[in-house]
């Protein structure tokens, strides 16, 4: 016989003094054949309306229930770690949007203010040290090699910021960030050395310091040694150095791939000026192969030579399809395009450049590595390198061989005095 109460369309009748809650699967008993316990059950536990009114269409009032104190704490905390690991700004508590999707979610919850998160990232930031600094009691014995470099923000502010790197006696490599900090002073040797200094000691580290990786920079290249540690200049760095003067990135140059890293880059940031161009780049790629996802065009950054490598990968993968809009007068006006279409040479030029950076390429990743020690394959990769990706061959073009040469026989610039003499990738290795 069919139940007749709306209590049973969330109930499943176990026997005639139990019953079970769909909602949550508690079990709950029948007392005498009545339903009223599970009737408040409902009303209580799920705020379901079992109005006589409404007993056609039960209907759940979801988030009506009153917010706990335990339950509130663990979404302030999981707000404040949302905003954390997205680098968010504080504001975004304040945000009309940000409040709105809470309140839908959550009805009863009072969205803490910005002062209140950033009590609680201030707490997350100290249990944070707390576990660093247990582990690295805990690792006693590990010796520790610190990273550090200092940057500049979109706001022209200088920040350093140091990482250290152990291995814990279980054999895992542990990377923690120790600080960031502004820079409120000239940038020194002695300044730089007290900041690491005042950080180590913070940290209460400073005796089992063993190395400082750094860049070759005239005020940071003796820094480790100030505080009587050893000094190791970051190979990834002065590799960056060397190809990008190789390739003729780092200043004004006329040799044949400054100018076609110049023209590529133009072409690059025409389209990256045009959303005309780039909207009609996107439907070309779609009328020559739909298989393939539509993609843009990669702009170099000196900063990062590699940037070089994947801006011309991208322009010949994207080659046709550049052309087939550069021709387009719809488009691009006839003196743009003539002064925008890269000279076949530079297209030959690139194509035999390609395979040649690859490889450095690829040993730039590795050595830009976190999570893997890189120190140890420094020499075989870069012995590599010498004695076979930049051996001559008969098939060189007489570009392709001076560049060879130049990797291989870096001038000695008042920038990287830090070679001490050295040349080229050779300087690395010696090193």
């Amino acid at each position: 016989m069919a139940h007749k109460s709306v209590v049973w369309t969330h109930m499943n009748k176990i026997s005639s003094t139990k019953a079970t809650c769909k909602l949550c699967l508690k079990e709950l008993s029948i007392t005498g054949g009545q339903t009223s316990g599970l009737k408040r059950h409902l009303e209580t536990q799920h705020t379901v309306n079992l109005s006589k009114d409404d007993e056609k269409q039960p209907k759940l009032l979801m988030g009506h229930r009153p917010v706990s104190a335990t339950r509130a704490d663990k979404i302030d905390k999981m707000i404040g770690k949302f905003i954390a690991e997205n680098m968010l700004p504080m504001s975004t508590v304040e945000s009309a949007a940000f409040r709105e999707l809470i309140g839908y979610l959550e009805p009863q919850y009072k969205v803490p203010c910005r002062q209140t998160i950033t009590g609680i990232l201030q707490q997350m930031q100290n249990e944070l040290k707390t576990k660093v600094e247990t582990d690295l009691a805990t690792n006693k014995l590990a010796q520790i090699a610190l990273t550090t470099d200092i940057w500049t923000s979109l706001t022209n502010e200088a920040y350093l910021s140091v990482t250290a790197s152990y291995v814990t006696d279980d054999w895992k490599l542990k990377t923690p960030v120790l600080a960031t900090f502004p820079m409120e002073e000239r940038h020194t040797a002695d300044y730089i050395a007290q900041c690491l200094k005042v950080t180590t000691d913070d940290w209460g580290i400073t005796q089992r310091i063993s190395t400082v990786v750094h860049d070759g920079a005239a005020n940071i290249k003796e820094v480790g040694h100030i505080n009587n540690w050893g000094d190791v200049y970051c190979a990834a760095h002065k590799l960056h150095l060397i190809v990008s003067s190789s390739l003729g990135v780092d200043k004004v140059n006329n040799n044949p791939i400054s100018r076609c890293i110049g023209a590529a880059s133009r072409l690059v940031g025409h389209f990256n000026h045009s959303c005309l161009a780039t909207s009609e780049l996107m439907k070309r790629q779609q009328s020559m192969d739909a298989s393939k996802p539509s993609r843009k065009l990669i702009q170099h950054v000196k900063t990062r030579w590699n940037s070089v490598f994947d801006m011309m990968e991208r322009l010949t993968e994207l080659r046709w399809p550049v052309l087939a809009v550069l021709s387009d007068r719809t488009v691009t006006k006839l003196a743009e395009a003539k002064t925008l279409d890269m000279k076949e040479e530079h297209w030959t030029l690139i194509e035999e450049l390609l395979p040649v950076l690859r490889p450095l390429q690829v040993v730039t990743s590795l050595f830009s590595a976190e999570q893997s020690p890189s120190a140890s394959t420094v020499y075989p990769t870069l012995w590599k390198l010498i004695k076979r990706e930049f051996a001559p061959a008969d098939s060189d073009s007489s570009t392709i061989a001076e560049f060879k040469v130049g990797l291989l026989l870096f001038p000695g610039s008042p920038r990287v005095q830090y070679f001490h003499g050295r040349e080229g990738v050779g300087a690395i290795l010696v090193q």
